[in-house]
């Protein structure tokens, strides 16, 4: 992204909304805040039971009746469970190591496991259908949009009744969905960490101690957004207090930084380097593994050694290798 696209998110985050255009106005998008959220779980309970009343069955009846008939049975949620627990696992394992070759490698498979655990979600929620849950969750979604909508920059007027709201076309629901994703995505947390650490906002990070200060607002009125922009500038104001030795090319790269902090915390290099000696040995590491250890280690790769040595060493051999 762009400086001046880093800018407008967090001139947008300042705001506390984002502004669109529908039917040739500017309407107000306000971004939510912990107080806000409890109106999802008030929508979710009175759409529940509507769809209760109405005869549509239950997520657990559903399943009951698919068991019954072989469509599902309890291995197929074993499978779930087993998938969630090894993407989990491969997920500790890569933070716990930080050469990138093995990142990538962790990556892969939790990737290949999450394909894995989408397409049996996906059939379960086929096989499922319609329930008094997923209506429940579908038109509070929905509800929840249209409490978000104002059509004032103070978020003090709904823009729809709630009449109004319900004759909304399809047409003209799914454009207030989908911008409501967009500004969701916009200001993910991946877009938020970059934004802390560009020039522009240093000046800002060691002012966010205080959130409510920073602000001028109660915490509790503050956006999601606001909050988690106050926090990631603090933790990274911390870590560029506490970690001098940071190197300057990573000062503006998230990822970067925390795996230099995990790095150190663990001292994992101990590991893969032997410095004893003059020269650094690094078995099957990356030319991009280097650059994370020790850019002035040799790579070495044992099985090329072995076979220079007739396909045999002895301990001695090894000692010499490792430097």
């Amino acid at each position: 992204m762009t400086e001046e696209e880093y800018i407008g998110i967090v001139g947008e985050i300042f705001d506390g909304y984002t502004d669109i255009t529908f039917k040739g106005k500017t309407v107000y998008i306000k971004h939510f805040s912990i107080r806000d959220q409890r109106y999802i779980h008030r929508f979710y309970n009175k759409y529940k039971s509507i769809a209760e009343s109405k005869g549509i069955p239950s997520e657990k009846e559903m399943l009951d009746s698919l068991r019954e008939d072989g469509l599902w049975s309890d291995s197929d949620d074993r499978v779930i469970i087993n998938l969630e627990q090894e993407i989990e696992g491969l997920q500790s394992s890569k933070r716990a190591t930080f050469l990138p070759s093995q990142k990538k490698a962790f990556q892969d498979s939790i990737e290949s496991k999450r394909q894995e655990l989408y397409l049996l979600l996906n059939k379960k929620a086929e096989l499922v259908g319609k329930t008094s849950e997923r209506y429940g969750s579908q038109r509070s979604n929905e509800e929840f949009i249209r409490y978000l909508i104002y059509s004032d920059p103070q978020c003090s007027r709904h823009l729809f009744t709630d009449e109004q709201f319900a004759n909304l076309s399809e047409e003209e629901l799914e454009f207030f969905v989908r911008e409501n994703d967009a500004v969701s995505q916009r200001l993910n947390e991946n877009n938020i960490q970059h934004c802390v650490l560009r020039d522009f906002f240093n000046m800002y990070l060691s002012q966010t101690e205080d959130v409510s200060a920073f602000y001028g607002k109660a915490i509790i009125e503050l956006s999601v957004y606001q909050l988690k922009l106050a926090i990631y500038a603090r933790v990274f104001f911390n870590i560029f207090q506490y970690h001098e030795d940071l190197p300057e090319r990573m000062k503006q790269d998230p990822v970067a930084i925390f795996d230099f902090v995990e790095r150190k915390k663990n001292n994992s290099s101990k590991s893969y380097v032997n410095t004893d000696k003059g020269a650094s040995a690094v078995f099957g590491a990356t030319k991009e593994d280097l650059e994370v250890i020790d850019p002035n280690a040799r790579t070495v790769s044992l099985s090329d050694e072995i076979a220079k040595s007739g396909g045999v060493m002895n301990m001695d051999q090894l000692i010499e290798l490792m430097g």
